[in-house]
């Protein structure tokens, strides 16, 4: 069934050649119009995102320049912001539910997390205008209640916590057709999953080891919690046998499919590709980790530095305990589905759905 439902999802991607009406927030789209013109011209947008390829590329041209693998992470990262803001997956999403979804996985994950892999800070510091980086910048980054302010974000639970709300909370019914029907809204809701998705992000990949950055464990950690969260909401969507969102329907539902299956085909994208990326995340961090450790082995050799005695036992002892850890994860996460769904299959007709 899973299955099933995991491969409609990309099945439906591409009917997206298939001229129809469409809507972009109200604005009708005359007949026989292809999908594929209906690019989202958002001035501030292209600005945003132009700009801020402005900067890296000036910040790469002086001096240390970012390995060709860090500048195409980075240049990746903005493609995908491009991808759900600007191309015509941001018109589809108010009209087809999993389409939605693909919009969001964007917006909240892959943006963020190739951004971030680039590890962009200082080149981005080095692309701003001398007069801006002193006048601005410098002062921002030394205002002790802001730098105060940034730090509680940027802790491991809180940026965690976030993280899950800003999903969590525009997938309650109520919240979510109001910002598929308002476009003030709708940015905000944009602007959420973005900044939420930043922060995590630069968090996961900290370029600094402890005591300055998080611990391996702590990273390793806020994924497991993510990676749960988002394969429960996505199981539940996945799962459920009754429709939760009108607002679709108001705005023009497309594609020729009930609604109820729309949601669950978003909810597979979100269960399945959308976990994908946070264990490629958990992959890359143990990567790194791995390579510093072979970098500081290398070094006490070098110095005739005996090497702690159980250090290889810990590393197997920490990969093993890891992997059993995700395992248990997993298994909770897809019990916790399959009751959810058991328990709303038995729900008298009329009684409340798990999400409000």
């Amino acid at each position: 069934m899973l299955i099933r439902k995991f491969v409609a999802a990309f099945a439906s991607l591409g009917l997206a050649a298939i001229p129809a009406a469409a809507f972009a927030h109200g604005d009708e789209i005359h007949e026989g119009t292809s999908y594929w013109l209906l690019w989202h011209f958002s001035p501030e947008i292209w600005i945003g995102l132009g700009l801020a390829l402005t900067i890296y590329i000036r910040g790469a041209l002086r001096g240390t320049r970012p390995s060709l693998t860090r500048t195409a992470s980075f240049v990746a990262g903005l493609l995908a912001l491009f991808a759900a803001l600007i191309s015509p997956i941001e018109e589809l999403a108010d009209h087809i539910f999993a389409v939605h979804q693909v919009e969001h996985m964007l917006l909240r994950t892959l943006g963020p997390m190739l951004i971030f892999l680039s590890q962009p800070q200082p080149v981005l510091m080095r692309g701003l205008p001398s007069g801006i980086r002193r006048g601005l910048a410098g002062p921002v980054m030394t205002n002790g209640p802001l730098r105060r302010f940034l730090g509680f974000l940027r802790q491991p639970a809180v940026a965690t916590a976030l993280f899950l709300a800003a999903s969590y909370f525009w997938m309650l019914p109520y919240y979510h057709d109001l910002a598929i029907l308002n476009l003030p809204i709708h940015y905000m809701w944009h602007v959420s999953l973005l900044t939420a998705g930043l922060i995590w992000f630069s968090v996961i990949f900290d370029r600094r080891h402890p005591p300055h950055g998080p611990a391996l464990g702590t990273r390793l950690a806020m994924f497991v919690a993510a990676a749960l969260g988002n394969i429960v909401l996505g199981a539940f969507l996945t799962f459920k046998d009754r429709a939760l969102y009108s607002a679709y329907d108001t705005m023009g539902h497309f594609w020729h499919v009930s609604m109820l299956r729309d949601e669950q085909t978003g909810g597979a994208i979100m269960w399945i590709p959308g976990t994908m990326m946070f264990a490629l995340s958990a992959g890359i961090i143990l990567y790194r980790f791995g390579r510093e450790e072979e970098r500081t082995d290398a070094v006490r050799q070098r110095d005739s530095r005996p090497a702690p005695a159980k250090a290889a036992d810990a590393n197997s002892r920490l990969a093993l305990g890891l992997a059993t850890f995700a395992a248990i994860m997993l298994a909770v996460a897809f019990t916790v589905a399959i009751t959810i769904h058991r328990i709303d299959e038995e729900r008298p007709v009329g009684t409340p759905h798990f999400i409000p």
